[in-house]
């Protein structure tokens, strides 16, 4: 069966080099220098409503304000959302002040532990202090939708819970996830996936109190969040994945892959208009792909499009949980 590809989400890499050395991503060791243009953007698909920027460290760019641009000529007020390692904290700011001037932004800065821990875990002596400082300019500029993203890994058991509660006292949003392999982006980490009773403790307490919340957004997040234990107790992905359809992941050289997990290009922007490579995707061996990936990921560019595809599978996990006493598994959170 033939599918339309329109997706609403992407991940934009738009470069492959970083300014730290993480542990659980091989970028940094394998840079790459060549860099799209941003005229290059307004070749993604029109679709677009929600897009990840990301790298790299994506503000080593000297050119991200006119990349962001492009964004709005070609898709109209898409929410952008930049993932960054919050160390060029002056150059950070002063780009996202300019960005905003003619849009909204949003900045989720990347902190996987507490002091010496992140800087452990990012390999660069005061990471941490330059990603705190990050958050707090960002804040003091005015900005609203700026937030923390911490991955877990088994070289940061507990972080998750603490980076958390450091979101908590700083007054912004926390999105978490944890450690995945990938051909295409991440490198190869299955030896850095969670297994450890203190992460496994902490997404449960987290998906306890997100169930409990009475913003709707935190019901969907605990679903979320309760799928990463699956993902580190290695279940099967508890809902088919809609990569391609509703997700792309468009990489710093331009071509597109169902997502920034699954090796499996569907085209390269550089030498195809978007509407080619979708004539040429709509066949059933792309969903085939998708649905036999091995890895069976549960990260959030990909989980969120599936739940807005269909609320009603999240919500039903939600009312039998609230039924079961507001806990996402059995026993103490």
């Amino acid at each position: 069966m033939s599918v339309q590809l329109r997706p609403r989400d992407a991940i934009v890499a738009v470069n492959h080099r970083c300014n730290t050395f993480c542990v659980m991503c091989d970028i940094w060791s394998k840079p790459d220098r060549n860099e799209l243009p941003p005229e290059f953007y307004h070749r993604l698909p029109t679709s677009l409503t929600n897009i990840n920027v990301s790298g790299g460290e994506p503000f080593m760019r000297d050119d991200i304000p006119e990349i962001v641009a492009v964004f709005r000529q070609r898709l109209g007020e898409p929410r952008i959302v930049f993932s960054t390692n919050g160390v060029l904290t002056e150059k950070i700011v002063k780009q996202v002040t300019e960005m905003r001037k003619h849009g909204a932004i949003a900045v989720r800065v990347s902190i996987d532990g507490l002091g010496d821990m992140h800087d452990r875990i990012r390999n660069h002596k005061g990471a941490f202090e330059k990603a705190i400082g990050t958050v707090e300019e960002l804040k003091r500029s005015g900005l609203d939708d700026v937030g923390i993203a911490c991955t877990g890994s088994k070289d940061n058991p507990g972080a998750l819970g603490d980076v958390k509660r450091l979101a908590e006292q700083l007054g912004v949003d926390y999105v978490s996830s944890v450690v995945h392999s990938s051909e295409v982006y991440f490198g190869d980490q299955g030896d850095m996936v969670p297994r450890d009773p203190d992460t496994r403790a902490d997404l449960v307490a987290i998906a306890t109190k997100q169930l409990r919340s009475t913003r709707p957004k935190d019901w969907f997040r605990a679903y979320y969040t309760d799928g990463m234990i699956d993902y580190i107790d290695g279940k099967p992905r508890r809902e088919p994945c809609t990569a391609a359809v509703d997700h792309i992941h468009v990489d710093h050289r331009g071509i597109v892959y169902p997502c920034n997990i699954l090796n499996r290009p569907l085209g390269d922007l550089k030498e195809s208009t978007w509407e080619e490579i979708e004539a040429a995707s709509t066949t059933p061996e792309v969903l085939s792909a998708v649905s036999g990936c091995p890895i069976q990921c549960w990260m959030s560019c990909t989980v969120a499009p599936g739940m807005k595809r269909k609320p009603h599978v999240p919500l039903k996990w939600v009312v039998g949980r609230w039924l079961a006493g507001a806990r996402p598994r059995n026993g103490k959170p």
